[in-house]
Formats: C-alpha cells, structure tokens, sequence
C-alpha cells in the first residue's frame, strides 16, 4: 500500500470512529502524535497530498475535541433557571419560557441526560418525538407543587414565565444543559396540553414504556392523597431503593399489584399484615444519618431489615436505643461496608447498646 493510500484510509479511519468511543484524553494523545507525525513529514519535504492528508486528519481530532469537551461541560454544568426556546408543535411558533416539573413526576437520571446530550449535540436528536408541556401557572391554581428545575417551589405569581415539562423530562434537561453551556438552543416540537388531569396523563403516557418501581412509586404520590407515597417518592428523590424506602415505612415491600390500583386512581390493599408507620420510619432514618450511615449504605435492605428483626426480638424501645447509640462507634465508611447481611446490623445494634 502507497503512502498517499495509507494516509487516505488514516483520514476514513478518524471520520468514521464514533466520538463517544473515544474520551477527550484519548483523543489528545492521538492530536499529539499526529502533529508528531505531521512535524515529521514536513521535515522529510513530502509531497503536499501527503502533508494535506495529514493536516485533515489533524484539523478533525482538534474538532471532535471541543466537541468532547462541550459534552463533558454541558453534562457537569450546573442547571441555572434561565428561559430557552420552544418550538410549538401546533404552528411552528417560538416561546420563550423557563422550563419547572412538577412535584412527585418521575426522578430525573443524569445518565440518561448524558446520553441525550451525546445525541442531541451530535446532531442525531429525532425531533419527531414530542415534548409534552403545560403552563405552570394553571398546574398551581389546579391544586398541584411545580418547581423550577432546580427544585425550588413556583409562586403563582412567578409562574406566567413557565412551562412545566410533563413528558420529556431527560430531553429537555439535556437541552437546557447545552443551552447553558452553548446559547441559543431550541427545544423542537413542544405540544402544549390542558391541565385536566395530569395525573391520569402521566400514568397512560409512560404505563407503555420503560417505567420501573422507582418511576411508579415517584408518580404514585401525584395519583394519591396518601402519607405513605408521598414519603416514599422523598425517599427515592432522595437515593433510596424503592423496596427499602417500602420496608422503611412499612416493614414490607409495596405489591405491584397494589401499585397498579394507586397509579389508577383505585382503591389498593397493602399486603396483609402490613402497618403504616411514617414517624417510626423517619426516626430510623434521622437516628441512621446522625450515627454517619450516608444514603448509599442506609438504601440497603441490611440495615432496616436487621433493626427490624432486633425490635421484633428487643422491643421498639430498646431498638431505637441502640439505634441512637449508634454515634458512639465512630462508624466509617470500612465498618459500614462490613454489613452484608441484616444479623451484621443487629450486632453492630447490640455493641452500640453495650458501649
């Protein structure tokens, strides 16, 4: 093979690569040696197709770099409340207005959001997929909480500027990250809906697609005017497991059959035996936190499951006790790591007591 077919097929190699196969670390490594090599072509008087070749496959690494690193930014980059543009379904018309959710809609996953921004700054984002919205200010006087996108409640007053994004949470935070970073970024085909029944729209739209427990148990607490799942979607915005949030405040996990009824509106039983008990569960929780125990070990089944069974054994009055005798050991993330199973929880619960 030639030189001038080497560096022809060196330059498809580079077009052809998917950028996000590649970090932005990698790709430098690559510039560093290909200006290397062009140094050294320029140095040996090679003919100008070959240094062209060469000074093309250079010119495209430097481009996907800031491209890497305008994704990076825009993933890292902290939300401001600023206006971005709408482009109206109905009549192509262009609106201006800050983007809010609503209370209890599913949690926001900033790796979904990372992926969209791959996709929509790459050009490849579908504009055919619909973007649902509602005007803010009648999702309040409906009796409903919005916040802005930073989760800071809406005034009524404040709420004209405002659209709340009903389907399409990911796509449009990953819109309004680029917005951020970039400016002038249009969010396409927005469809603006009647605020009737929000609720009942937000189960029928998503009930047809990739839900999980943790979406279900979030939207329940729009559907329900129950303590429980209003507890519950705080837990899960908060990190906790769904299961783990249901055993923190029930001692057993919620039934999707059960689920099913709440999302439709409909009466539901909780499995048998089961008792509510929301003060108890935020007494767990706020006596967990105080002895050093972060969210991502406290969402393990282990550690409400053992206090659990050391209240059934113990007695309530002595298992919260230990639990708030917890702080004395001194627990670190190496100690927490130890508890792998819920018997590992009742001894640590007993050594606390004992100290």
């Amino acid at each position: 093979m030639t030189t001038e077919l080497i560096k022809t097929e060196k330059v498809n190699t580079v077009a052809n690569k998917a950028m996000a196969t590649m970090c932005t670390k990698e790709l430098k490594k690559r510039l560093a040696k290909e200006e290397r090599d062009l140094k050294s072509l320029i140095s040996k008087k090679m003919n100008d197709t070959i240094i062209n070749a060469q000074q093309e496959i250079i010119a495209q690494l430097q481009q996907e770099i800031v491209q890497a690193e305008s994704k990076k930014q825009a993933s890292t980059v902290a939300l401001k409340d600023d206006a971005i543009t709408f482009r109206l379904a109905k009549d192509g018309k262009l609106v201006s207005k800050k983007i809010a959710l609503v209370e209890h809609n599913r949690v926001i996953n900033s790796k979904k959001v990372d992926k969209f921004i791959a996709i929509i700054d790459n050009g490849k984002y579908e504009e055919a997929y619909p973007i649902i919205v509602v005007e803010a200010k009648a999702l309040i006087e409906a009796g409903f909480t919005v916040t802005d996108i930073n989760g800071r409640e809406l005034s009524i007053e404040e709420a004209e500027g405002y659209y709340v994004i009903l389907d399409g949470q990911h796509r449009s935070t990953a819109f309004a990250k680029l917005n951020a970073t970039k400016g002038g970024i249009v969010i396409p085909n927005v469809f603006v809906k009647e605020v009737e029944n929000v609720g009942e729209y937000l189960v029928d739209i998503n009930t047809v697609s990739n839900w999980d427990k943790r979406d279900r148990l979030t939207v329940a607490a729009l559907t329900s005017e129950e303590a429980l799942f209003k507890n519950v979607a705080e837990l899960i915005k908060e990190g906790f497991n769904p299961t783990t949030a249901g055993l923190i405040y029930t001692k057993k996990s919620i039934s999707e059959k059960a689920l099913d009824k709440v999302l439709k509106g409909e009466e539901y039983k909780l499995p048998k035996g089961t008792t509510v008990e929301i003060e108890r569960g935020n007494r767990f929780i706020t006596l967990c936190k105080a002895a050093h125990i972060t969210v991502p070990f406290l969402t393990k089944r282990y550690f409400i499951k053992g206090f659990n069974s050391y209240a059934k054994i113990n007695g309530e009055e002595q298992a919260f006790g230990a639990l708030d005798k917890l702080k004395v050991l001194n627990l670190n993330e190496e100690r927490l790591k130890q508890v792998k199973e819920e018997d590992d929880f009742q001894v640590m619960l007993k050594e606390a007591l004992e100290a």
